[in-house]
Order: C-alpha cells, then sequence, then structure tokens
C-alpha cells in the first residue's frame, strides 16, 4: 500500500534568541499497513516531528499517541510543545549529566503528556549526542558492541509472514490475541501458529487487558503444553496471580502504576516481565527508572512500540541497549512505519546492534 503524507509546520522559539535556542513542529499523516491488535485496526498514523536547534546543533524527536489506546492525543502534544519555555529547555539541556538532564528536559512538560515528553526528550538525547560525537545508545550507557534480540509481530493467519521472518533470523514472535468471539478456536489458532514455527522459535502473546480472569485461567490451561514465551496484559484490574505456569508479563498496567509500586504490582499480578513503551510511559527516563527497577526484582524487561515512526523507534532502541536485559525487544520493523519515508534502522538477522553514528544516526533529510 502506498503511503500518502500530510505535513504541517509551526514553530517557537519565545525566551532565548531565535539563532540560539528553536522547536520545529512538522506533522506527519499516512496510511499504515497492517496496524493492528485484537480489538482496533489503525489505517492511518500520524506523528508529530520535533526538530531541536540549540547552540548551532539539532536533534530530533517524535510525539505519535497512538489514538484510543494513548491517555493524551497528537494535538495535545503540538499545543504543549508549541508553547514551551524555551529558556528553560536550555537550562536543562546544559546539566553534565545526561540522565539528570533528561529528566530536568521531561519535567517541563505535563506528566499527562508521555508522548510529548518522549518526544522532547528524544530530541535532547539525540542533540547531546550528536554534540558529544556518539551515538545515542552509547550517551545512555550502552556498551560500543550492544545487541539485543528482536520479536516480530504477526497477525494470526500470517504463516507466510513468519517463515519469511525465521528466515531473516528472527526467533521471537509476538502475536496478539484477545478478539471476541470464540475463545476456544482463538486458542486452537495459536497452537497451529506454534506448530507452524521452528522448534527454536519462541511465541509471545499480547491480550491487550481483554480477558475477563475467568477466560484468563480458560485460556492459560489451554496453552499449558504450548511453550508460550509470556501472555503479556491477559486482562485488566488483575488482583491475584493466575494459576498457570506460563509467564505474565505488564504493559498498560504500568500506566497507572505509582512510581515507588511496581513491586507491589508484581506481586499482586505474579508477573514475571516488564514491556516498556517510551511513548506511553513518558519518556526514556522513566522507562529507565521502570527497567532499572524490574531489573531489581528479577524481571525480564522489554522495550516496545506503539507503532511509532522511525525516530522513536531508534530512540527506544538506544534505551533497550543501555538497559541490563537479555529478553528479546519488541523493536522489529512494524507497521507503523509506512506512514514514514523509509530509513535505514541498525537491525539485522532479527538483531538490534550499537550504530557508530552520533545521535540517533538519522539526519533532518532523511525524513522529508
Amino acid at each position: 500500500m502506498h503511503s500518502s503524507r500530510n505535513v504541517h509546520q509551526t514553530s517557537s522559539a519565545s525566551g532565548v534568541s531565535r539563532e540560539r535556542v528553536r522547536l520545529t513542529l512538522q506533522r506527519f499523516s499516512g496510511d499504515s499497513v497492517g496496524a493492528r491488535n485484537a480489538r482496533q485496526v489503525w489505517r492511518r498514523r500520524s506523528g508529530l516531528l520535533v526538530d531541536l536547534y540549540a547552540d548551532a546543533e539539532h536533534g530530533l524527536g517524535e510525539a505519535s499517541p497512538l489514538p484510543g489506546y494513548s491517555t493524551d492525543t497528537l494535538a495535545d502534544a503540538e499545543t504543549a510543545l508549541a508553547g514551551l519555555n524555551v529558556r528553560s529547555l536550555w537550562r536543562a539541556l546544559q546539566l553534565p549529566k545526561i540522565h539528570a538532564a533528561l529528566k530536568a528536559v521531561a519535567e517541563l512538560l505535563p506528566s499527562t503528556l508521555p508522548a510529548a515528553r518522549m518526544a522532547l526528550e528524544t530530541a535532547a538525547l539525540d542533540w547531546r549526542a550528536r554534540r558529544d560525537g556518539v551515538s545515542a545508545a552509547a550517551l545512555l550507557g550502552g556498551g560500543p558492541r550492544g545487541e539485543r534480540a528482536l520479536a516480530w509481530l504477526v497477525g494470526a493467519t500470517e504463516h507466510a509472514d513468519l517463515r519469511s521472518a525465521e528466515v531473516a533470523g528472527y526467533r521471537h514472535f509476538k502475536l496478539k490475541i484477545g478478539a471476541p468471539g470464540d475463545l476456544a478456536a482463538e486458542m486452537a489458532t495459536v497452537m497451529e501458529v506454534r506448530r507452524s514455527l521452528s522448534s527454536d522459535s519462541r511465541l509471545r502473546l499480547d491480550a491487550n487487558q481483554s480477558w475477563t480472569e475467568a477466560q484468563a485461567q480458560f485460556a492459560c490451561r489451554a496453552l499449558a503444553a504450548t511453550e508460550v514465551e509470556f501472555i503479556e496484559e491477559p486482562c485488566r484490574g488483575l488482583t491475584r496471580p493466575l494459576d498457570t505456569d506460563i509467564t505474565i508479563a505488564l504493559d498498560e498496567s504500568l500506566r497507572d502504576c505509582p512510581r515507588d509500586e511496581l513491586a507491589t504490582l508484581v506481586r499482586r499480578t505474579g508477573a514475571g516481565v516488564v514491556v516498556l513503551k517510551p511513548m506511553l510511559l513518558g519518556g526514556i527516563t522513566r522507562c529507565l527508572e521502570l527497567g532499572s527497577q524490574a531489573s531489581a526484582l528479577g524481571l525480564g524487561v522489554v522495550v516496545s512500540h506503539s507503532f511509532d515512526g522511525p525516530v522513536a523507534l531508534i530512540a527506544a532502541g538506544a534505551l533497550a541497549l543501555a538497559l541490563p536485559t537479555a529478553s528479546a525487544q519488541g523493536l522489529a520493523p512494524h507497521a507503523g512505519l509506512a506512514t514514514w519515508p523509509p530509513v535505514g534502522l541498525p537491525i539485522g538477522g532479527g538483531v538490534l546492534r550499537t550504530w557508530t553514528e552520533p545521535g540517533l544516526g538519522i539526519a533532518r533529510g532523511d525524513l522529508h
């Protein structure tokens, strides 16, 4: 499917001379190809490209809230970023330690605007890394030869896609489940997908909180012998661990989790994995904090996306490379990228690798 693109551009530079600090905001909107979960389909994706110019260097960021899923909107993000006090931004950018600088940048915006925070933090990260001549992953603490296996997101009937992804080197696969209808039939489809994979591949499932607790228990019993890697968010408001040996992963539940209560949430749900989506959780430093807490609790840590564009995807990759995790990350190329111009990603053979180019490794011209 050909992707059309609409662009709208604004800028903000109050408080500091335009020559010193400038934010340019550019909207992208286009067709997506297969962006969906079990209950929703996003035929178009829109995003806001943020270009931070400060002291003769640039940094790119992206806000791409997912309609009907994110807690904020693209209009929210654009309004907040257009009205940003760039004098305060300049002061935050000057803090010597990168984690303190990114946290100060994020706190210039309300916590109720996670996509705007993600965009501004990413632009600041890209700017600092370009200024220092290092990759964004290295600046966050990732090793010079770091790599992370990736999980491929597939549809329930895309067996040809599964086989081609295995040939391309992917060994972890994520399947969206939880569509209304016959749960037993859906479990049979999951088993069929598992059988279609090679013995050394792993299958993880994501129900997006679509089941009741009783349905979740039924599904876990049906899948007990299916070698499922984990089930992500089986139901909303889980009040006790499910009676299953299948690992449970947290995603949406993390949005409402107070900063110091991850351990409490893990005990209540029995979760063994956290899935961090920076666009939904409020950016890089919030995810670094959650990832570190999760690792200290012995949990698996997976960084993923909400069908974001390439700037946010690579920023999430830098985050994944900086976190202490051995889990396959949810950052393989996906349907939402069709909205944007093609951009080379630091991915090959089903693996994300640390890049050597400064910043995110994306030139402004690549996105126009």
